[in-house]
């Protein structure tokens, strides 16, 4: 029912993908449509096709650029903590729906929802403090399963501690059979 190993896409960055698909859709769209009608010396008509058409594909591809600006940032940023910032361990890890249906798959038969979840993480860093940190969203398709089997490592920036970024690992549970496919 479940894909074998889950994902941690985030939202964003499969919103920005999306936007982008389809305002370089409305684009060409627009541009084909301007191109035609101004073959056929219908000039007012497709000045207002290409800034109807062609100006909402300009604006989905404005959105898909910023939702994905948003993911590759966040991605740099835990590139980043990586190489020069500390490394610690989640003691626990809650993770809590944002509320949020993010796609819809039929597989076998079911009807399977994944929803946008975050994990509020608890470490305690090198002066002894026990500190929570909330990671960014991401797609989660086992909500209530299979908990014990996620890690979170936390990276923090050294010389400011409100810079942090949290990386989430799924560990295959230890008695789990693996499945061979033959075919």
């Amino acid at each position: 029912m479940f894909p074998k190993t889950p994902t941690f896409k985030s939202p964003f960055t499969t919103f920005g993908k999306v936007a982008l698909g389809v305002g370089a859709l409305f684009v060409v769209i627009g541009l084909v449509v301007y191109f035609v009608l101004q073959n056929l010396d219908e000039s007012f008509a497709s000045i207002i096709v290409i800034s109807v058409v062609g100006g909402k594909g300009v604006l989905w591809l404005l959105i898909g650029t910023i939702f994905t600006g948003i993911s590759k940032r966040a991605d740099r940023k835990l590139y980043y903590l990586k190489e020069y910032g500390d490394y610690y361990e989640a003691e626990e890890i809650s993770l809590v729906s944002s509320m949020h249906i993010t796609s819809v798959s039929m597989d076998s038969g079911s009807l399977g929802l994944t929803t946008s979840v975050y994990a509020l993480c608890v470490y305690t860093n090198s002066q002894g403090q026990r500190c929570r940190v909330k990671s960014r969203m991401f797609m989660w398709n086992r909500w209530g399963q299979e908990h014990e089997t996620l890690r979170a490592v936390i990276y923090v920036d050294r010389q400011d501690p409100s810079l942090y970024a949290v990386e989430m690992i799924y560990q295959e549970p230890e008695n789990s059979q693996v499945d061979v496919d033959y075919t």
